[in-house]
């Protein structure tokens, strides 16, 4: 009897470490990296099943890294000081090579502010950005992004570090054994976006000139000039890229920037059609939700007004 109630207790005390330790596993892998090419992993932060929305604490964009011979290289590190630390620790599980260079797309602060935690880990780490960009940070929206995405969090703060090396565009980098080659194209989404090219793994990091299923720009619809940005998407496209990853949502082949192409070229020919005919930004914006239907699902379709509205004066300005 003895036996068969040690036998019990010990069929129990499996049971439940393996639960815990499922339980574990699982917590372990939210917000975990997926492997895109051999060298190329991303966390899509956008995807709330895989990687639940935690105020600052987990990303909204997609941090992704780029694993080289001798050290790590990461596009984009989030939003946070706490955002840059989950990171790490997602970097950590897959492998031990030291983080050597941090990219940053562009000056929008969900983005890069995660440059805190890499360089309080790796302080020999180099960020690289757009000379532009780095300008911008310096002349106030540094602070400002930190303010505005962080100031209200009650944890432990968030100060931005900005990149010190910087780019033109037309660059080629060879870092940790990888090849990488920068892309500038004019005023896009924003005065200085970079696309970063991984040639070996046929892989394009696009920032936030694409982000889907979500309006393009939509966010800060000032910062872009959006005849530029169709034509930095067709630039994108013509790279001929096997692995597109947008700033938000999931990696694809080449039919997700002409997704987003199609729609924002849609988008400006209608508000431009429209001008043409007289009519108000206001009254337009009714007339595209209509035109542009398939896209209804996007995230932000019902805010459309913003991007109509900035539009609708970069037309004006042109006709003048």
């Amino acid at each position: 009897m003895l036996k068969c109630i040690k036998s019990l207790a010990l069929a129990i005390l499996i049971l439940h470490f393996t639960i815990f330790s499922r339980l574990l596993f699982a917590s372990e892998l939210e917000c975990d990296f997926q492997q895109l090419t051999n060298r190329v992993y991303v966390i899509v932060g956008s995807d709330h099943q895989s990687c639940s929305k935690k105020e600052i604490e987990h990303p909204l964009t997609n941090p992704s890294i780029v694993v080289g011979d001798s050290g790590v290289i990461v596009i984009d590190p989030g939003s946070s000081l706490q955002v840059g630390r989950l990171v790490l620790k997602r970097i950590k599980s897959l492998t031990d090579k030291p983080v050597v260079a941090i990219f940053n797309s562009h000056i929008h602060g969900l983005y890069w502010l995660g440059n805190q935690a890499i360089k309080d880990r790796f302080p020999d780490a180099r960020i690289y950005a757009h000379k532009r960009m780095i300008e911008r940070i310096e002349g106030g929206e540094g602070s400002f992004w930190e303010r505005t995405i962080t100031g209200k969090y009650l944890g432990e703060k968030t100060k931005y570090i900005s990149p010190s090396i910087s780019l033109n565009g037309g660059e080629t980098k060879s870092i940790a054994g990888i090849i990488l080659k920068v892309h500038h194209i004019n005023h896009a989404h924003t005065d200085h976006d970079i696309l970063i090219e991984v040639p070996e793994e046929k892989a394009l990091f696009l920032g936030g000139l694409v982000v889907e299923p979500e309006v393009p720009s939509q966010g800060v619809p000032q910062d872009a000039n959006f005849k530029g940005q169709i034509a930095a998407i067709q630039y994108a496209i013509d790279i001929g890229a096997e692995k597109y990853i947008p700033g938000r949502g999931k990696p694809g082949g080449i039919e997700l920037p002409k997704r987003s192409l199609r729609f924002l070229a849609a988008l400006y020919a209608g508000v431009e059609s429209y001008y043409k005919e007289g009519l108000a930004d206001f009254e337009i914006v009714g007339k595209l939700k209509t035109n542009l239907s398939e896209f209804e699902q996007w995230y932000d379709f019902t805010l459309l007004g913003g991007v109509v509205s900035q539009m609708y004066l970069q037309i004006e300005n042109e006709s003048f």
